[in-house]
């Protein structure tokens, strides 16, 4: 959002500035579709004019400036959803329940039935399904991995890097999904790659689709997150985890049905209320 801030703060900015910075606001679509003498007819200035301007904002030149308006009004979504001190109930309501939606969608839009293919197939072959989880991660991962082993696989969480290290000497053949927003973690990425090597299965769900556990994974999920909304931001990758994993569990469960549907009905006798 640091470009529309600019255009809306007009730090600095002369008359004609602002009058440019306005018409951009009010037609953000419209812009990203025109050139600098469109925008300049439309602003009655010059493209000399909305050169100088876009330049003084910080971009090298119009096609620069519409690439980051373009990603700005990506985000503007979610930064309508930032909470404020003078939030009232209702709003707070509004808010979260307008996360939900635009994380939703925009996790599914995202997604790859060609991905989902060869998920699929993978689960077919293992009993096993693990899950690697550091931190705050680690806590959906024990949710999740409760719902994996009720629908008929087996299932543990591991938090702590010198079991994931180990792990390729102690399991053979498994299926492994990695929880990481940025996808950094150097130790993670050494097991994942050993791991590869030996059969196993990573899917890897995170908000870097270009960091070097992505490259690494059989498959990337990308989750929604945005490292510059604060008050929110980790709900926004939560919840598109979560979603994510609902797709997984339904995919088990179907490939699986028999037993899926045997084992809720003994948790049911077992459990003691």
């Amino acid at each position: 959002m640091k470009l529309i801030r600019k255009l809306q703060q007009k730090e600095h900015f002369t008359e004609r500035e602002s009058q440019i910075a306005d018409y951009i606001l009010n037609h953000c679509e419209q812009v990203l579709q025109m050139t600098t003498r469109q925008l300049a007819s439309e602003t009655y200035t010059s493209a000399t004019v909305i050169v100088r301007f876009v330049k003084k904002l910080g971009y090298q030149g119009f096609n620069d400036f519409k690439i980051h308006l373009l990603s700005d009004l990506k985000e503007s979504g979610f930064q309508e959803i930032e909470v404020s001190d003078s939030e009232s109930l209702i709003s707070s309501v509004n808010k979260v329940s307008s996360l939900h939606e635009k994380v939703l969608l925009e996790t599914k839009n995202n997604l790859s039935i060609h991905d989902l293919e060869k998920i699929q197939t993978a689960l077919e072959k293992v009993n096993q399904v693990d899950i690697f989880a550091i931190d705050a991660n680690a806590s959906i991962g024990e949710y999740i991995s409760h719902h994996i082993m009720q629908a008929g696989k087996i299932s543990h969480v591991y938090q702590s890097i010198d079991k994931i290290l180990l792990y390729e000497f102690l399991i053979p053949h498994s299926v492994i999904i990695v929880i990481s927003r940025m996808g950094q973690n150097k130790n993670i990425l050494k097991a994942i790659r050993n791991l590869r090597m030996k059969g196993h299965f990573v899917i890897l769900m995170t908000g870097n689709e270009k960091s070097l556990l992505a490259e690494n994974s059989d498959v990337c999920l990308l989750c929604s997150y945005k490292e510059n909304i604060t008050e929110l931001g980790d709900s926004l990758f939560h919840t598109s985890v979560s979603y994510l994993f609902d797709i997984i569990i339904s995919i088990i469960i179907k490939n699986n049905y028999d037993t899926a549907i045997k084992l809720y009905q003994i948790h049911d006798q077992l459990y003691e209320y």
